[in-house]
């Protein structure tokens, strides 16, 4: 990548998430190859010279959304999940589909989420993986954006439960295929992307393979991304699989339960196992949009107290089929779903919810390093949100019409890792109706050959 230099003045607010949370009022920032060079008044950084200007024309700077839990392999399958059980979602429903689905559904389910995730304002995600991952890398390299991407592993199932043969693998086929991506993945695509290892359901992964990525894990020193606790019939299911213990205790002895976890959900969770999450530093992904569909009990679970503690919990959208949709404005504002179950107007104030979004979900997937707020030496993440829209009016503070009033509507520019991918609402990195029209067609075919397509119908008549 070019090491120009360039500069976006004309920033309204600029909304740093700096240490001292400053929002900075006619505003520049500068950045030179992939880092952030400049960050301050407008009056004193065009003092400088620059290879590139661009004029933000009064719009609020901020730095891109982080999604630290999404699905892109279940893109394709949103619509054919709607109104049915857990069980039913995951056995009948949704792994059946990533089963059939080819390298190049893959690619293209990749790439259709990286459409839906750049034009709403995400510029990073994290992703508990699939199948065919070299296609998915391949999408994530092209479409320009960051991500922590794992290949799947699982490796138990019942007579009852079953896992597809098609992804069924042994602990020890799984364990190595996860290795074998971190090493051929980690740090690819100028470093916008990084390996992670995936423990994707509690309820089917073994002992064995938990205590091998625990390992794995720390000798590449990255993440392990686990659906935890995530519902009362998980709890229930795992206890009946593992004498009777539930998945965090579990997780504990086997020593998993650490720096490097992050638990997807983490809804169903008593007293004891929240101290447990305080004292070994373990990070939650939480999914407030995935109970509207799920019926989850996410928003009876546990998150405000542990914000409260200090645990890094960050903000993820789950997946097509679960939220419908991956706006993380939209998910931002769902959080407010907790003052109403707890019958507190006080929970969750707009500046809380920006930085579970930002500075926890960087902490989460352990790259607060570089990611989560726009400070000189991090990198050029950044979005442009225009203030021409309803929802900013009126403003008296922006951080409330960021969390509260906007949506991926009001994002015109982005910029991940110094390079503009989106400008005046266009994608610049590839051709967004073809990738729409080349998605729909993979999603119809699979939605055919799996029958899901004539258990998704519609109950009105389609004349």
């Amino acid at each position: 990548m070019s090491d120009k230099k360039t500069l976006i003045k004309g920033i309204k607010y600029l909304v740093t998430m700096d240490a001292r949370r400053r929002v900075i009022l006619d505003a520049a920032i500068a950045y030179e190859g992939t880092q952030i060079t400049k960050v301050g008044k407008e009056s004193e950084l065009v003092k400088d010279s620059y290879d590139t200007i661009i004029d933000a024309g009064g719009k609020i700077c901020m730095p891109g959304l982080i999604n630290a839990h999404f699905h892109p392999i279940q893109q394709l399958s949103r619509g054919l999940a709607d109104n049915v059980l857990s069980p039913t979602f995951l056995h009948d429903r949704i792994f059946p589909f990533e089963a059939e689905m080819s390298a190049e559904d893959v690619y293209w389910s990749y790439m259709e989420s990286c459409l839906e995730l750049i034009k709403t304002g995400t510029t990073c995600f994290a992703d508990p993986g699939g199948y065919h991952m070299d296609r998915a890398v391949q999408a994530v390299t092209e479409s320009g954006i960051r991500a922590v991407v794992s290949r799947s592993i699982l490796d138990m199932h019942t007579r009852t439960r079953p896992i597809p043969g098609r992804i069924y693998e042994t602990t020890e086929e799984a364990v190595a295929k996860a290795e074998e991506f971190i090493n051929d993945h980690h740090g690819s695509a100028e470093g916008r992307i990084r390996g992670s290892f995936s423990l994707r359901s509690d309820r089917a992964i073994s002992n064995k393979a938990c205590v091998l990525v625990k390992d794995l894990a720390e000798k590449y020193n990255v993440t392990i991304q686990s659906h935890l606790s995530s519902h009362i019939d998980g709890v229930n299911r795992h206890k009946e699989a593992f004498d009777g213990q539930r998945p965090i205790e579990r997780y504990h002895k086997l020593g998993v339960f650490n720096r490097h976890l992050i638990g997807i959900h983490m809804n169903n969770l008593t007293d004891k196992e929240v101290e447990l999450i305080v004292e070994n530093d373990v990070k939650i992904a939480h999914n407030p949009t995935a109970s509207f569909a799920g019926a989850y009990g996410t928003l009876l679970g546990k998150h405000p107290e542990m914000v409260k503690l200090g645990v890094t919990v960050a903000l993820g959208s789950d997946a097509a089929p679960v939220s419908n949709f991956n706006d993380m404005f939209r998910v931002m504002c769902s959080l407010g779903a907790h003052r109403d179950v707890r019958l507190d107007p006080t929970l969750f104030k707009p500046e809380t919810i920006l930085e579970m979004c930002l500075v926890n979900g960087s902490k989460a997937l352990l790259w607060e390093d570089e990611i989560g707020s726009l400070e000189v030496g991090k990198k050029a993440d950044l979005i442009l949100l225009s203030l021409d829209h309803p929802e900013f009016v009126p403003l008296h503070n922006p951080i409330s019409n960021i969390v509260f009033a906007a949506a991926g509507h009001c994002v015109d520019t982005v910029v991940i890792n110094g390079k503009t991918v989106m400008e005046g609402r266009k994608i610049l990195t590839f051709d967004e109706k073809e990738i729409m029209k080349k998605a729909q067609s993979a999603a119809l075919r699979v939605a055919e050959s799996t029958g899901l397509s004539e258990v998704s119908k519609s109950k009105w008549p389609l004349e």
